[in-house]
C-alpha cells in the first residue's frame, strides 16, 4: 500500500514539474510560431513585390500599345475604313490592359496588407 502511495506522490510531483516546465515550452512554441509567421510574411512580401514589378512593366507596355493602336483605329473610324479585325484587336488589348490593371491593384493591396500585419506583429 505504501508503494502505491509513493508512486502516486512521485507521479504528482512529476506532473507538477512538467506543468511548470510546460509554461516555458509553450512560450517557446509561441515564439517559434511567431518566427514562422514572420518568415512567411517576408517571403510572401518579396514574392508579391517581384510579381508586381513584372505586372507593372507589362502593364506599361500594354498601355502604350493600346494608346498607339487606339489612335490608329480612331483615325480609321473617322475615315470610315476601320475593319472588324482592328476593332476586335483594340477591344482585346483593352481587356488585357484592364486585366493587368486589376492584377496590379490586387498585388498592391496584398503588399499593403502584409505590411500592416507585419507592423501588428512587431508591436509589443
Amino acid at each position: 500500500m505504501r508503494h502505491i502511495w509513493l508512486a502516486a506522490t512521485a507521479l504528482t510531483a512529476l506532473l507538477l514539474l512538467a506543468a511548470c516546465g510546460g509554461d516555458n515550452s509553450r512560450r517557446a512554441e509561441i515564439e517559434q510560431r511567431r518566427e514562422a509567421l514572420r518568415h512567411k510574411q517576408d517571403s510572401a512580401l518579396v514574392a508579391s513585390q517581384q510579381e508586381l514589378a513584372i505586372v507593372d512593366s507589362t502593364l506599361e507596355a500594354v498601355k502604350a500599345e493600346y494608346e498607339q493602336m487606339k489612335a490608329v483605329v480612331e483615325q480609321h473610324k473617322a475615315e470610315l475604313r476601320a475593319t472588324e479585325e482592328e476593332l476586335t484587336a483594340l477591344t482585346l488589348l483593352r481587356l488585357r490592359r484592364d486585366s493587368l490593371q486589376v492584377q496590379w491593384d490586387l498585388l498592391g493591396a496584398k503588399i499593403k496588407y502584409i505590411r500592416v500585419k507585419q507592423a501588428e506583429l512587431s508591436e509589443p
